[in-house]
């Protein structure tokens, strides 16, 4: 299983500080480092920046909601991106919540499944350097967006729901996951899905002494997540009531079984949720010291 490590821009300073952290994951040997698209930094030009920054680490959007960008203007930014990285984008896109999609922005968001797939028919063939006819009932073009020496980035859907996953099998390399523990990839997304595909699991992971605070911090740093309904109905597949009940936390032992049972279950990739606070003030950097070091032991470094 790769591993990554998420960050939060929201807190930075200015830009150089974010590119900074880009060098330091590098160099600590994550595998991946995963951005969320809010209403902070723009993603693709943020990673873009780091590209000339660092040599080898892979930049993950998860995710980039489709409906917030015409899908000819998101392939032209993945596949500039793609070329200032020399090929180490991975676009993870996604439906996009309807509370942020009506509410915010004013954008529609009925039909989730319908638009989604209309948009990824357009996306992947544009990615390719295809030229794309299409008039479907959401998306109609004709255009290409032709860009030298760029290659066709992996694209993760995020899904939770059986159709949601079941369309990446189809048109993606895989799914970005939130709040999905071993037991659910292991029983829905794992078996809908085609082999080689991969399996980002987004899990908060906490390694510290102080697992009764710190699993209280993690339910509190997560409940603004927790009002979106597709994680409640997802943490309600599970049986689960606070995102501290799927959480890995605890000690060494505890945090190393964890994370091999979420490989086990079928996850190819963790991207991990870090929170530190007054209980455990260097928890974060331990636990980011921690899972560095397992990254670099999984491609056979020290």
């Amino acid at each position: 299983m790769r591993i990554g490590l998420q960050f939060d821009t929201r807190s930075a300073a200015d830009a150089e500080v974010l590119l900074q952290d880009f060098e330091r994951a590098e160099a600590e040997g994550f595998d991946t480092v995963w951005i969320g698209q809010v209403f902070a930094h723009d993603v693709l030009t943020l990673f873009a920046m780091a590209g000339g920054r660092t040599k080898r680490i892979e930049l993950g959007t998860s995710v980039v909601p489709l409906p917030t960008r015409h899908v000819a203007t998101l392939a032209q930014q993945a596949l500039t991106t793609q070329l200032a990285t020399s090929g180490r984008l991975c676009l993870g896109v996604g439906a996009g919540h309807a509370m942020i999609l009506d509410k915010k922005l004013g954008l529609p968001s009925d039909r989730p499944l319908a638009r989604t797939r209309e948009a990824l028919e357009v996306l992947r063939p544009l990615l390719r350097g295809e030229y794309v006819k299409y008039a479907g009932e959401f998306e109609r073009v004709r255009v290409d967006t032709p860009i030298p020496g760029a290659t066709a980035p992996d694209v993760l859907l995020a899904a939770l729901g059986p159709k949601m996953i079941e369309l990446a099998g189809e048109h993606a390399d895989g799914v970005t996951l939130v709040f999905a523990g071993p037991d659910l990839i292991e029983r829905e997304v794992a078996p809908r899905l085609p082999s080689g595909k991969r399996i980002v699991a987004s899990v908060p992971v906490l390694l510290t002494g102080e697992v009764a605070a710190m699993s209280a911090l993690v339910d509190a740093y997560t409940a603004p997540s927790m009002a979106l309904p597709p994680y409640q109905r997802t943490m309600a597949k599970q049986g689960f009531d606070r995102v501290s009940e799927l959480a890995i936390v605890g000690d060494e032992a505890t945090v190393v079984a964890g994370l091999e049972r979420l490989e086990a279950s079928g996850a190819t990739d963790l991207n991990p949720i870090l929170v530190t606070g007054e209980a455990d003030p260097e928890c974060a950097d331990r636990t980011r010291s921690f899972l560095a070091a397992r990254a670099r032991a999984g491609r056979g470094e020290g």
